[in-house]
């Protein structure tokens, strides 16, 4: 069996007998979702995946709120997806979810994923621990949870990119900081993103060249779809200025 690393944790809805109409199993026919909740799991995967988060031979875990399991009982889906998808679902009543404000819902959604975590894990401390200090860092940091890019260094500078998903609106932003050793101190620039998923395409390799960073995009058709969403892709940074 393939050891993966987490990649993305999303929020589908069961379907009840009585439904009418289109319905594609997304949360948010049903339970009315907020405006940040699919960006909740997106954030949490992806500090675990920061971490190294061995997930098993899914890295794709889907959250599915049901009424037909009592309140808060989890339990493993038979459905089959993909072997790199995992499904559970999770006991909770439309009425009463439906009722909660977007802050509540939105806590209500993180604390129903790290109980899911710490239930498919519960027999691994190692990972219940890294699941709980993710939990403590969305706690104290919530939308504007920070994390880990990319890093390059050479004998003068440490370049760190990091990322936040939509901290405060429907931007993301990259966050790019460069050390200058010789001088001791550090240059901060912060772009706004579409998607944090775009990163992946528009930033391959970081070059240091005649006083910039320059971001090498990858080489595929689907990075050149990615950039021509950008009207100025981030693909260089002048350092202090030069």
């Amino acid at each position: 069996m393939d050891n993966r690393i987490i990649k993305d944790i999303r929020y589908l809805e069961t379907k009840p007998e009585d439904y009418h109409g289109k319905f594609d199993g997304i949360l948010g026919n049903i339970y009315q979702n907020s405006p940040d909740t699919k960006y909740i799991g997106q954030r949490i995967a992806r500090k675990l995946n920061e971490f190294g988060f061995i997930s098993g031979e899914f890295d794709h875990i889907y959250i599915n709120l049901s009424p037909k399991l009592e309140d808060n009982e989890i339990s493993e889906s038979n459905d089959f997806l993909d072997k790199r998808i995992k499904v559970f679902v999770y006991g909770f009543q439309i009425s009463v979810f439906n009722n909660l404000s977007d802050f509540e819902k939105d806590k209500k959604i993180k604390e129903i994923t790290f109980k899911v975590l710490h239930w498919i894990y519960k027999s691994d401390n190692l990972k219940t621990q890294l699941i709980t200090n993710v939990k403590n860092l969305m706690d104290k940091y919530n939308k504007r949870l920070t994390i880990k890019f990319k890093t390059k260094e050479t004998k003068d500078y440490r370049i760190d990119l990091n990322f936040q998903i939509r901290p405060e609106n429907d931007k993301s932003e990259l966050i790019i900081e460069c050390f200058d050793k010789k001088e001791n101190n550090t240059q901060q620039v912060i772009l706004d993103i579409l998607d944090y998923e775009d990163l992946y395409s528009l930033i391959d390799k970081i070059i240091l060249k005649d006083g910039f960073i320059v971001f090498q995009p990858k080489k595929s058709y689907h990075a050149e779809l990615v950039a021509g969403k950008y009207k100025k892709p981030p693909l260089s940074i002048a350092i202090n200025n030069k």
